[in-house]
């Protein structure tokens, strides 16, 4: 029962965190972590002390990015190495501990709003796709040209999800491509009409379509790994996305696609299994119910189903035996045997003054 609903502490602590990242070179320093950009977030705000969040696999250039952020914009930084949630969460506890007017987070976020309010700015990172690898994964995976497809990205591809729709729409008419969903800048107006937001994601749907009309086609990951479970973003789009529509991912650095399916997607056993013949528990009345197939037929005619006999729960216990010979037995509906009556009006206030009892 235990192992049933939830993990064991050893399991968690032997957990491999993964292996650390390696170091980004000098030169791609800018363009990886946006550090203009930074730079005029932190500038526009006027923060003298700012939090950065690293996940762990980005920790071994937290000091470099650090120091070229103070070099150039003069204030103080602070790197958030252990956040109290997890690393897509952004870290607000960390960020007030250290007195920090406003935070960066870096890499993959979940894009879920802060418990506090907190500027903050997302940089995702910008990873190479093989644009070409994945146009003809693409149209491998998608035969079809007039099935509607959505592209996904994890954070640090979707700069290059426009680029890539741009080489399949001549021959794809129903794309739709997603973007992250990042908080709008204070006093923007919204666009009109306002994009759908889901999964930390805005989609542009033309009026009257829905999102679970759409399949979905999804960069990122690695070619390497067939568990999404390492990919949490991947795993989350995996458990909400509509179970009837093909949903298939790539990678951006071979284009070595995976046809990702749904965990829902579960086949039904075969009508000769033994799981069709477990009974089941009422909720309403607590009795044994026996399923569907163990009722005799009307027909005298039909022979493909016989009657079974009733099954009887055995008490094991002395317990079992005074519960079963109470009068109540469980919520005993009595559908059309009991007069209808008008609504009651009950008594008003708290128990130990109601309002009809006066004062005293």
């Amino acid at each position: 029962m235990e192992s049933t609903f939830s993990s064991s502490a050893e399991a968690a602590l032997q957990r491999d965190a993964g292996a650390a990242g390696l170091p980004t070179p000098f030169v791609d320093l800018d363009r990886v972590y946006e550090l203009q950009r930074v730079v005029g977030f932190v500038r526009d705000l006027g923060c003298q002390r700012v939090a950065l969040q690293f996940p762990d696999q980005l920790l071994g250039d937290a000091g470099v990015v650090a120091a070229r952020l103070e070099e150039t914009t003069g204030s103080k930084m602070f790197i958030l190495g252990d956040t109290a949630y997890g690393s897509c969460c952004v870290d607000v506890l960390g960020a007030e501990q250290a007195g920090a007017q406003a935070l960066v987070h870096f890499g993959p976020a979940c894009l879920s709003p802060p418990a506090r309010p907190l500027p903050v700015a997302f940089v995702f990172g910008q990873r190479s796709v093989a644009l070409e690898l994945c146009a003809k994964a693409f149209e491998a995976q998608n035969p079809d040209p007039t099935a509607p497809v959505v592209l996904l990205s994890e954070p640090a591809c979707a700069h290059a999800l426009e680029a890539l729709a741009t080489l399949l729409r001549p021959r794809y008419l129903d794309l739709l491509v997603s973007s992250p969903a990042l908080p709008l800048p204070e006093g923007s107006l919204n666009p009109e009409p306002e994009p759908l937001e889901r999964f930390g994601r805005r989609f542009p749907l033309a009026p009257g379509r829905c999102l679970e009309e759409y399949g979905a086609f999804y960069v990122g990951g690695s070619g390497t790994s067939s568990d999404p479970d390492l990919d949490p973003d991947l795993n989350r789009l995996l458990l909400g996305w509509a179970p009837e529509r093909p949903f298939s991912s790539c990678c951006p650095d071979t284009g070595q696609t995976r046809d990702e399916g749904s965990p829902f997607h579960v086949p039904l056993p075969p009508p000769e299994s033994e799981l069709w013949d477990t009974p089941d528990v009422s909720l309403v009345t607590g009795e044994l119910r026996c399923p569907p197939a163990w009722k005799p037929s009307n027909d005298a005619g039909c022979s493909a189903l016989t009657p079974r006999p009733q099954l009887e729960l055995v008490e094991s216990s002395p317990a079992a035996s005074f519960l079963s010979s109470r009068s109540w037995q469980g919520l005993q509906p009595h559908l059309g045997q009991t007069p209808v009556t008008g609504a009651v009006s009950g008594r008003r206030g708290i128990a130990i003054a109601y309002e009809d009892e006066g004062n005293s």
